[in-house]
């Protein structure tokens, strides 16, 4: 009798074992590991939050695009930042924007400026939520895809092709990026930048037709 118990717990231990191995060397586990993570990551929004950065078509509260946004997207892309008074990352962040920007100081509550990317006009509309009036503090939930009241939070907004319409389009990232300093976030930016610059290089002709 205790033979055949000996018998069936290691019969037991070697299928385990054996599943175990498959689960671990084949690309079905490799997948839905990585979901379960990417679901974990989604718990850390509120301490920093943070988007993948797609173009999206649809505001965040499912609004029309302000019309701020569509006059000003007829000549040039436009880059929002937004901060806060308190905020030790938009205070890392600040000197990133200003020096993308080419600007002396970025301190005011509300600065406009403009670069040239690549042969195309970038608006940068830098906003202190603390200091802005009722409509640029509405402008930010047309963006907060995260819906957490985010910052510093940078959207920037050009033009895309969707079922053959040419529409406003933008995209939505917080704090660092998804990176581990300042720097590494600024090259992300620029990856923003220079994405909507291409795409608005592709699509301008075709707005408003």
């Amino acid at each position: 009798m205790k033979r055949e118990v000996f018998v069936a717990f290691a019969i037991l231990i070697i299928s385990l074992s054996t599943l175990s191995y498959i689960l671990v060397s084949t690309p079905v586990y490799s997948d839905v590991k990585d979901k379960i993570v990417s679901v974990l990551c989604l718990s850390c929004i509120k301490m920093e939050p943070k988007t993948v950065l797609k173009f999206r078509f649809e505001t965040a509260n499912g609004e029309a695009f302000p019309d701020l946004i569509l006059e000003n997207l007829t000549e040039s892309v436009i880059f929002l930042h937004f901060r806060i008074d308190v905020c030790p990352a938009c205070d890392e962040m600040d000197p990133i924007v200003r020096d993308i920007f080419g600007l002396e100081s970025i301190d005011e509550p509300y600065i406009v400026a403009s670069k040239n990317f690549s042969g195309v006009e970038v608006k940068l509309i830098h906003i202190n939520l603390d200091h802005a009036d009722s409509e640029l503090k509405k402008l930010y939930k047309f963006f907060d895809v995260a819906g957490e009241n985010g910052v510093p939070m940078f959207t920037v907004v050009t033009l895309g092709y969707d079922r053959g319409i040419v529409k406003p389009c933008y995209a939505t990232g917080y704090g660092f990026l998804g990176k581990s300093s300042p720097s590494a976030a600024g090259k992300v930016i620029m990856k923003m930048i220079n994405d909507a610059v291409e795409l608005y290089k592709r699509n301008r002709e075709g707005y408003g037709d």
